[in-house]
């Protein structure tokens, strides 16, 4: 094992005005001692870590990486622009992403007969994991998965409850938690008005998922 391969939102990056310079998977790549590749972006959802996520394997070969993904929202809905939008921010791709959030088109969401916001929400988030899971799992790639972001959802529904089951637990660290919640109950954000993780913050998550990858021996098929 040689590369360690991450992607997610801001809960996975820097954020240096906050004098915040490490991150989850800053600091597990230096406890692995492995090279780091990190394809994580600010203010954006699921669509784009899974597309990127997948095409960056197509672009570098499945050998020799431990992926690590932190979903972001399920609110978040990304589009690929035609203005490119932080063009270059990730190496050796064209497509450029940005991003729209549900609470801020309810107008146009509510215009739409029947949607139900929260349960295609759900739908996305599971399609989404199943989805790289099933990539990760066909290709041979070790991994870890966890919520970044807060992604409640509803496995009372037999439909959702159903393609739940299938998601390997195993791989998949606190399915019904988040970071964010995580950083929020322990006080250990940058400010009282940035939720974004402090050090220890980083720290300690980062500590809690290393735990869980060496017990269930995650970095390896």
């Amino acid at each position: 094992m040689l590369k360690l391969f991450s992607n997610g939102c801001s809960f996975l990056g820097p954020r240096p005005k906050d004098n915040v310079d490490t991150f989850v998977t800053k600091i597990l790549a230096e406890e692995y001692n492995l090279q780091l590749f990190n394809l994580a972006m600010g203010g954006r959802g699921n669509d784009r870590i899974s597309f990127t996520t997948k095409l960056w394997f197509e672009q570098n070969g499945y050998k020799d990486t431990f992926a690590i993904i932190g979903w972001s929202s399920i609110f978040r809905n990304d589009y690929v622009t035609n203005d490119g939008w932080k063009k270059g921010r990730i190496p050796n791709m064209e497509l450029t992403w940005r991003t729209w959030k549900v609470a801020d088109q309810l107008r146009f969401v509510n215009s739409n007969h029947g949607w139900d916001i929260d349960d295609t929400a759900t739908m996305r988030f599971l399609d989404h994991v199943f989805d790289l899971q099933t990539y990760f799992k066909l290709n041979k790639i070790p991994y870890v998965m966890y919520n970044a972001l807060p992604n409640a959802v509803n496995l009372n529904n037999p439909d959702f409850n159903k393609i739940a089951q299938s998601i390997d637990k195993k791989r998949f660290f606190k399915f019904n938690s988040n970071h964010y919640d995580f950083v929020m109950k322990e006080n250990v954000i940058v400010s009282p008005n940035d939720p974004h993780p402090s050090v220890e913050g980083h720290t300690k998550w980062a500590n809690e998922l290393k735990e869980f990858i060496d017990a269930n021996n995650l970095r390896t098929i």
